[in-house]
């Protein structure tokens, strides 16, 4: 057995998390105070130094979310397992002068494996976690899975997502976890041109529609179905981004908010007013 002994670490270290690791959840967040103000810090949050994750091909992004230069990594320790209980601790010491960390175990396996293992083994990942873990061992960008990641962060499911990066739901989980580790992408996010008729409707969906309603499946599949039966691809795009466009507030909203018609489900609904407005 091996008892661990604290000490005191003087350097002058600020906290940063991982560029690509999942995002917090709010509601674990408010769940990790409550245990901070009834208990205090029970456990030390695990970290790496900045300049270990450069050489592991990752970068560094503050509390905030924001992009910090490579040049500064040595300033920082990055959070390896620990992202909600430092968000939470922010509340009852926002300078972090009292938070315990401790640097991982295992300086043997690459800080990317580390945090995909930490993630997997404690609260099972969803589908777009994987694309998470993917995004920290990604050494080249990719204009596909970029947009992906967009889509993400706005909170899209990965069934949604593949509509919108890949016009067809192809898009697994299995395509990230053999990522993890690697450097190369599936060939399914080769830009074959999908992407730029793509982001073009959704650039002229979103000044319509929220992202709610967006995240859900109903629009991209009506615009594939339609897409796919289009004699000329190239005008379709365009005279659908025309539709969209054209779109009034309150029919917007009705496409949105649809009401409930017997024997009909909601999809079916929705997809009837799409048609309606946008056509058939």
């Amino acid at each position: 057995m091996k008892k661990m002994v604290m000490q005191e670490d003087n350097t002058n270290r600020q906290l940063a998390f991982v560029k690509g690791n999942r995002p917090t959840n709010s509601d674990e967040v408010f769940r990790k105070s409550n245990s901070y103000r009834d208990y205090g810090q029970l456990s030390p949050i695990t970290v790496a130094k900045g300049e270990e994750v450069l050489r592991s091909g990752g970068h560094l992004v503050d509390l905030k979310g924001n992009d910090i230069p490579d040049d500064q990594a040595q300033n920082y320790y990055a959070v390896l397992d620990g992202q909600h209980r430092v968000q939470a601790f922010k509340e009852f010491d926002p300078e972090m002068n009292k938070i315990v960390i401790m640097e991982s175990l295992n300086t043997r396996v690459s800080v990317m494996k580390q945090i995909a293992e930490m993630n997997i083994r404690t609260v099972a990942w969803r589908g777009t976690d994987y694309m998470a873990g993917s995004a920290m061992t990604l050494k080249e960008s990719n204009e596909v899975f970029d947009f992906a990641l967009f889509l993400r962060k706005k909170g899209f499911p990965l069934a949604t997502i593949s509509l919108w990066c890949l016009g067809k739901n192809s898009m697994k989980p299995s395509m990230f976890v053999k990522l993890i580790g690697s450097d190369s992408l599936d060939r399914a996010f080769d830009n074959n041109g999908w992407l730029s008729r793509s982001q073009q409707w959704y650039e002229a969906a979103e000044q319509k529609f929220n992202d709610k309603f967006l995240a859900k499946k109903y629009l991209i599949t009506y615009i594939i179905d339609k897409y796919h039966n289009a004699a000329d691809p190239t005008s379709f795009t365009v005279q659908m981004v025309e539709k969209i466009r054209s779109l009034t507030e309150e029919q917007a909203k009705e496409i949105m908010n649809p009401e409930k018609v017997e024997n009909q489900t909601r999809e079916q609904t929705t997809i009837n007013l799409l048609i309606k407005y946008l056509g058939k």
